[in-house]
Order: C-alpha cells, then sequence, then structure tokens
C-alpha cells in the first residue's frame, strides 16, 4: 500500500493543477470578448476538462482507499474497484469526446478559412485580368500550390 501512495499523491497533484489551469483559461477566454459560437464551445470544452480532471482526482484518491478496502473487505473491494475501472472508462470517453470536438470545432474553421482563400483567389484573378493582358500573373500560387497558368490533368 506504501508503493501507491506517492503516485496517488503525484496523480491527485496534476489533477488540482490541470484544474487550476483550465479555470485560469476559462476566464480569459470569457475576458477575450469571443463570438457567441466559440465562446460555447469553450463553455463545453471547460466543463468536459474539468469533470475529467475532477474524475482524475478521485482517481486518485481510490488508488489507496481501495487497497485498504479490499485487505479488509475483499468482497466490498471487488465492487469499488468495478467503479473505479467505470470511472477510468469515463475519463476515457470524455477524453475521446474531447478529441472529437475539437477536431470538429476547428475542421469546419478550416474549411471556412479555404472557401475565403478560394473566393478572394478568384476575385484578384478577375481584377487581374480585367487589368492586364487577360492573364494573370504566373507568380500567383493558387489553393494546389500551383500556379495560375499550370492547367490541371
Amino acid at each position: 500500500m506504501l508503493l501507491w501512495a506517492p503516485f496517488a499523491g503525484l496523480m491527485m497533484a496534476s489533477a488540482v493543477a490541470l484544474m487550476i489551469a483550465h479555470l485560469r483559461s476559462w476566464r480569459t477566454q470569457q475576458a477575450a470578448g469571443l463570438a457567441p459560437a466559440e465562446l460555447e464551445f469553450r463553455r463545453r470544452q471547460f466543463r468536459r476538462r474539468m469533470q475529467t480532471s475532477g474524475m482524475l482526482a478521485v482517481i486518485a484518491a481510490s488508488l489507496p482507499l481501495g487497497l485498504w478496502i479490499l485487505a479488509r473487505w475483499p468482497k466490498v473491494g471487488v465492487y469499488f474497484w468495478g467503479g473505479v475501472l467505470v470511472m477510468v472508462l469515463w475519463l476515457a470517453a470524455l477524453a475521446l469526446a474531447d478529441i472529437w470536438a475539437t477536431k470538429l470545432y476547428y475542421g469546419k474553421i478550416r474549411y471556412d478559412y479555404r472557401v475565403e482563400q478560394a473566393r478572394l483567389e478568384a476575385e484578384l484573378r478577375r481584377v487581374q485580368s480585367a487589368q492586364g493582358n487577360g492573364k494573370p500573373s504566373r507568380s500567383f500560387p493558387s489553393i494546389r500550390g500551383k500556379t495560375n497558368g499550370e492547367q490541371s490533368p
């Protein structure tokens, strides 16, 4: 049981440090005056991450307690560790949900920027062709990295 105490203490300290970092980040984002959609994304992200860090703290406290219970009441200890396993699985599910939500959110932003970039490039080509001999400059790259004079296969 003594071998698990430093590990559990390190886990607990890490969980508390993460919770403090999440709280500071959330306060900074609230004060930043973000758009409503981004603020909502950040609020949900904060909630997921605080729940994950809190769950990590509970699991850290469960390590020495679970060993103590298992040594005295083995049947109760089995149920206790089953509950800890459920918490670990929930923690993993929250982590996957956070990864998925972040990927979707930033994927949409990236897509919107690419659409805007294509629109601006088309406008630039239109202006260049209206000003010159009808051929845009070869030094202007398109989205695919080809110059405007190159043709697609």
